[in-house]
Formats: structure tokens, sequence, C-alpha cells
């Protein structure tokens, strides 16, 4: 059943791609939602991507698709009667391709329009082959220095991404908390991305990114990719913590959860699985954040559960954790990449020590749950 405060402009199919949708705020501000499609394979789905327009005195676009659906995203604009011509800027959640992918496509095709994004957005989108960590990333933007996927990958979705990310022109949002305009404040909630936004509209509506997406839990950095990217972060960043890792994205969810408490039953727009599998998912704020926040204490638990056993490596832990379907192709990276961020919040609280031969050990301690608690 479609939500009553949802128009359906354009149906789409089974997974919400190629959807368009209206709804309209009690005041009077209209939102519109487009999906692109966002489909690499292997069992991590997330679902299109949404993007949306805001309207409002300037109207904008919020987020550009991933590479390849610029044109598409363009149409869908058209055919909801909007015009790029109109729109004031674009503003990016964050520098995930299937989130800026699309924009050289739509200014090839439309003409140069601001873009606004996270101060953390202009450096991190930038090469630096004086100081990239291996001499095969001297062409990558420096968002992508950590990235662990295989060559056939990373030929088939990301260098031609990298070449013309590196060329984007982008305005600087420098502020934790910035007035984009009149009704609509802007978030800086790091930890899935460093440059991560999320967007108050009218006290109503929350933009949330992927920071909070319904079935499904979204990517935590790890601190680690701190290490690679401290020497060219603005000036303020001088902890892994303030913009990489689990405790960033568990405040992040915390941060979110507040502005939720100030207003009964506030409208969340997320960037993936608004629609999934011919059904709507409505996001409860509070109780999802208490979700999500709870899917890494369980997680961290069930870490410990395996260490019980002996020590073991981050591979070997991701593979005795996941479905084996999960990790299939690409998905053993990404996989290990999420229990990274898990022990590295483990390391933290001391329940866990890194030995010899990169394994991890069991401390027999238990303090994750209670660093997790008093993280604000």
């Amino acid at each position: 059943m479609i939500p009553e405060n949802i128009e359906v402009l354009h149906q789409g199919d089974e997974f919400g791609n190629n959807m368009i949708i209206k709804t309209a705020l009690a005041s009077g501000r209209e939102i519109y939602g487009f999906t692109t499609k966002n489909n690499y394979g292997g069992g991590w789905d997330l679902g299109p991507t949404w993007n949306y327009v805001i309207t409002s005195e300037k109207p904008f676009l919020l987020d550009a698709g991933r590479r390849g659906t610029g044109l598409k995203l363009l149409e869908m604009l058209e055919h909801a009667g909007l015009s790029y011509s109109d729109l004031d800027f674009i503003l990016l959640s964050h520098g995930h391709e299937d989130h800026d992918g699309g924009l050289n496509e739509i200014i090839n095709s439309r003409g140069e329009i601001k873009i606004l994004a996270h101060e953390t957005y202009s450096y991190l989108k930038r090469s630096y082959p004086d100081i990239a960590p291996s001499p095969e990333k001297k062409e990558y933007t420096a968002s992508c220095w950590h990235c662990r996927m295989p060559e056939p990958h990373i030929k088939k979705f990301c260098r031609d991404y990298h070449k013309e990310k590196i060329w984007l022109k982008t305005e600087e949002i420098k502020e934790q908390e910035y007035c984009l305009a009149d009704g609509i404040t802007l978030f800086h909630v790091p930890g899935h991305s460093p440059d991560a936004i999320a967007l108050l509209i009218d006290d109503e509506a929350l933009f949330t990114g992927d920071t909070i997406l319904s079935d499904i839990t979204p990517h935590p950095t790890a601190e680690k990719y701190f290490d690679l990217t401290q020497n060219i972060l603005p000036v303020g960043y001088s902890e892994a913590q303030q913009l990489y890792g689990l405790r960033a994205y568990i405040r992040s969810l915390k941060k979110l959860n507040r502005l939720g408490e100030k207003t009964q039953d506030i409208r969340v727009l997320p960037a993936h699985r608004l629609f999934y599998d011919n059904k709507w998912n409505h996001i409860d704020l509070k109780q999802r954040v208490r979700k999500l926040i709870d899917h890494h204490i369980q997680r961290c638990s069930a870490i410990l559960d395996i260490l019980k056993d002996g020590p073991k490596t981050p591979e070997e832990i991701t593979t005795l954790h996941f479905n084996s379907k999960l990790l299939k192709g690409y998905g053993i990276f990404m996989g290990i990449n999420e229990i990274f961020s898990h022990l590295e919040l483990l390391e933290c609280s001391g329940d866990i020590i890194f030995i010899e031969d990169e394994k991890i050990s069991a401390t027999r301690e238990g303090h994750f749950e209670s660093l997790i608690n008093k993280l604000e």
C-alpha cells in the first residue's frame, strides 16, 4: 500500500528502479524523489539510489546517481515537470560513486551548475600522485586510496569515474551545522563516509543519506583510513574518530536521533530502499537508530565469541561471521572492511589486542557496550 503522504508519479519496477514520487509537507514545501539504478552485482545490494529535488525559493537537487545514470535522472526530472535550468545547485550527500557519479554526465549535457558538498569532499576528490599510498593509486582520488577491490572491478566501475571526479568544481560547506536555506538545516554526519551530510527540512522531514537505511545496515568506514588522508584534510581534523570509523558513525546516529526527538513523527527520507522488493519502508527514526546501534553491539559480541577459540585474522573472522553468499567476488573485501571497523572499536574498549601475523586476540574483557553507550 502506498503511504498516504506519497504520490507516485511513475511506478518503476519491484525494486523501485526508475520510480518518481512526490511528497508534500505541512509547510507547503514539496519534495520529489527519483531513483537511479545501482547494481554492482554480488550480494551486497543497496537497491537504487534515491535522489531528491527539494522545492523552495531556490530549488535544488540532492545527489546525482551513479555513473551512467545522469541523463536518465534528467529525463525523470522533466517527466515530473521540473527543469534543470530552475535548479539553483546540486548538493551531494557524500562522495560515493552511486551518489556523485552522474554529475559529469549531467554537466556535460546541460551545462555548469553550482555543486555544494561538505568541505572534506573537495579534499578527498583530488588525486595526490606524490603521496599516494601505492604506484597504482597515483591517479585515484584520495577518497578511494583505501579501496581493496580487485582489478576487474576497478577497471569496470572506477577508473573513468576517478578521472571525471577530480575535475569537478565544488563549493565547500565547512560548518557542522549549516542553514542551507530558510527552513533547511544541514548536519555533518560522518562515519559511513567522512563527508556525509543529513538535511532537516521544515522540522518535518529528515534526509538521512546512507547514514540511516531501512532493512540494511550502512557500512561504517575504518579509522585506519585516516592514516592515509590526514595530511591532506582541512585544518581541524586531527583525530581519526572525527571523520572515520564506527565511533564516528554511532555518534552521527545519535545526533540524528536527537533531531527526531524534537519533532514527533518526523518523515525519514533515506538514499536507498524507501521502496524495495515491492514494499514501502517506513522508518521510525528512534526505533531505527536503536536497532542499528544494537546491531553493532551484537556484532562486537559475535566477534568476541569467535575469538574465544583463539587468535584469528580479520579475514578469518569475516568468513566465520558472514553468510558465504555475501562473500562471493568482491563481497569478501566489503565484509573485511565491516569487521575491521568493529575490531577498531573493540581495541579502543580494551576487549581485543592486535598481535603478530595480523591476528587478533581477545582479552577476556567486555567493555565495548559501555563505550558505545557513552558515545555522544
